[in-house]
């Protein structure tokens, strides 16, 4: 590592640690980072000389001289977000390097017939954006796109390896922005690891119109050689009496797991009876997917998103993971629904927007 890596790892660190503060000292600083007292010194001038740190008095010191706090200037620094609410919705949303939305849009559009309306919906909001007078001040870092894999397929004739480039490259051209593509599975694992950085190893099981997987693995996101890693909606662990429409294979389990699969199949004239049928046997299915994933990865987390029924079909889940999968129970990785997926997806965006950055370029 050298002279310039060691900098620009220490103006993460500060930044790091600023970026959810209220603000800091220099000294207390670096008691947080571990970096000596000059080091952040003189980064904390060199940020404050950029506009990006700004100082305050400490309202609570009462003696000798009031120190001054150096504050991270999150709200001047934007990430826009593109996230598929639900089938054919997309949001436009744009938040602040500390999480907060500052503006949200959204409009209806299929892309699977025809990228280019989704195209010109998202240059003509930026640049609106642009022309307002909230945004006047504000440098727009990147764009994000959360979009699973068979839509982007669907809508621009894209093979396995091409989409994320491809689709990557057509938004920058539009706004002139650097773009970040991924699906919502592993955004939603980045996320949830920027909130459990002490979690090394996270799993998110998204079931929103798409069955995918995200994994952090000992603080990295897992990808692959191909960026198909923890692929999981073709696992043949479902019903093997029903056709996959996409591989035409029989029993993916994402038919019946994805949301749109469950919706499906939830038709208004079953009975009580039948309908607790269906969930029991969802439940088990989940819960077998759930115990082989924990054996394979080990989480310290294990996160369900997207999963709107999770009341009812939970509980079988669980039972099923007592029975088959007693040693991942016990080893005791912790299993949370996440209600709100879609503001996890957002802060999934801001995050790899925000590693990606530097500042002091």
């Amino acid at each position: 590592m050298d002279i310039t890596d060691i900098k620009i790892a220490n103006v993460r660190k500060i930044l790091n640690t600023l970026r959810f503060s209220s603000g800091m000292t220099k000294r207390d600083i670096a008691a947080t980072t571990g970096l000596s007292f000059s080091s952040v010194s003189n980064i904390c001038n060199d940020l404050s000389d950029l506009k990006i740190l700004y100082m305050q008095k400490d309202p609570f010191s009462t003696v000798g001289r009031t120190p001054d706090k150096y504050c991270f200037q999150t709200t001047k620094y934007c990430s826009i977000c593109l996230t598929l609410q639900r089938e054919n919705l997309w949001s436009f949303s744009v938040l602040d390097f500390a999480n907060h939305i500052l503006f949200e849009t959204s409009t209806t559009i299929s892309v699977c017939d025809n990228i280019e309306p989704w195209l010109a919906f998202v240059q003509r909001t930026y640049q609106e954006l642009l022309q307002s007078r909230q945004f006047a001040d504000t440098i727009f870092v990147g764009v994000g796109a959360a979009i699973p894999k068979r839509q982007v397929s669907e809508a621009a004739g894209l093979t396995a390896l091409s989409w994320e480039s491809a689709l990557r490259d057509a938004v920058s051209q539009r706004i002139g922005l650097p773009c970040y593509v991924q699906t919502p599975a592993n955004l939603c694992a980045v996320s949830m690891y920027q909130s459990n950085t002490e979690i090394k190893n996270i799993l998110y099981l998204y079931s929103a119109g798409w069955l995918g997987l995200g994994a952090i693995c000992e603080g990295i996101p897992l990808h692959g050689q191909h960026n198909r890693a923890a692929e999981v909606f073709h696992l043949p662990l479902g019903d093997n009496s029903v056709i996959c429409p996409i591989c035409g294979e029989r029993g993916c389990i994402g038919n019946e797991l994805a949301r749109a699969g469950i919706d499906a199949q939830q038709e208004p004239g079953l009975t009580e009876a039948e309908h607790d049928g269906l969930f029991q046997d969802w439940g088990r299915r989940l819960g077998e997917l759930i115990g082989l994933l924990a054996q394979l990865f080990d989480p310290g987390i294990f996160y369900i998103g997207g999963l709107e029924q999770h009341e009812q079909i939970m509980p079988h889940a669980i039972s099923v993971l007592r029975r088959r999968f007693p040693d991942s129970v016990d080893s005791g990785f912790q299993l949370k629904i996440d209600t709100d997926c879609i503001s996890t997806i957002r802060r999934g965006i801001n995050q790899v927007i925000y590693e990606d950055w530097y500042p002091l370029k």
